[in-house]
């Protein structure tokens, strides 16, 4: 979890504390889709993200990357353009009603995450440490399956008191008042924890984009094999189980005869002589 997820939100300190007593429990039990619409997490995600450019502690943790010549506008542009084909290769069934938008973050940390309404952030710190084009959509993939398979609300089902928070902030927000209680709600739902059935579901759902566009769907796996040795990465460290998760996905691309030989085809499929040429602009 970026540092700035866990100090921005202070401004809204308050409001949290005070509705931390409600526990109306099964008050929130219902779909979570009954609770924020794809609407509201459009506009959580707006908040968060405004508040990148507009904070000055955000934008101290979290420096919005700025081209310097055309190498690192080329990388920009190339690390962009994937999380499109990412974004594209969803199935219909599981794309929001809302566009995704992609920012670079200017710091040497080792993460990438994503918040509700389609925002997804890449750390120049995590492209200097993948060695492939493969590694990058797997993991993009994985964080683009938490927004599309909407993991922010089953999480808000199960905490009555962060859902308040957040109904009461968009309200406030749709009367044209509260933007800095919405920000502050996005921040502080951009830091919750994924439960281990919602982080195996985006690590399936990177493997399978990685499929669906002819990449090694053991992508993801290869990252967090490497990742492992190399001490554990901020992008992990709220993560469970990594060599149970190399296994699991190892296992969806056993048991289909395709990414089989896409995986065996790895010289061709990782596309690591295009990714290190752009990666060199860093």
């Amino acid at each position: 979890m970026p540092a700035a997820i866990r100090s921005v939100p202070r401004f809204a300190a308050a409001l949290f504390s005070l509705l931390f007593f409600v526990q109306c429990a099964g008050f929130f039990s219902g779909a979570g889709k009954a609770l924020v619409s794809d609407a509201d997490e459009a506009k959580l995600g707006a908040e968060f993200n405004k508040t990148l450019t507009t904070n000055d502690t955000a934008r101290q943790e979290m420096p919005v990357f700025v081209p310097k010549n055309q190498a690192q506008t080329d990388l920009q542009n190339y690390i962009v353009g994937l999380a499109q084909e990412i974004v594209a290769a969803l199935p219909a069934n599981e794309k929001p009603n809302y566009n995704f938008t992609y920012t670079l973050i200017d710091k040497d940390v080792e993460n990438a995450f994503a918040v509700p309404g389609g925002y997804v952030y890449i750390y120049t710190g995590i492209l200097k440490k993948m060695t492939d084009e493969a590694e990058l959509v797997g993991v993009l993939g994985h964080e683009i399956t938490h927004v599309s398979h909407h993991h922010y609300r089953k999480q808000l089902a199960k905490n009555a008191a962060l859902g308040l928070a957040l109904q009461t902030a968009l309200i406030a927000s749709n009367a044209g008042q509260g933007s800095q209680l919405a920000a502050g709600a996005a921040f502080q739902l951009a830091g919750m924890k994924f439960t281990r059935t919602d982080e195996s579901d985006a690590d399936k759902g990177g493997t399978l984009i990685l499929g669906r566009m002819s990449r090694n769907p053991l992508g993801i796996a290869k990252y967090f094999t490497r990742a492992k040795s190399q001490g554990v990465p901020e992008w992990l460290s709220d993560h469970p189980g990594n060599s149970n998760r190399v296994k699991a996905v190892t296992k969806v691309v056993n048991g289909d005869p395709a990414l089989m030989a896409l995986a065996a085809d790895s010289s061709r499929t990782n596309f690591r002589d295009r990714y290190q040429q752009h990666i060199g602009a860093l």
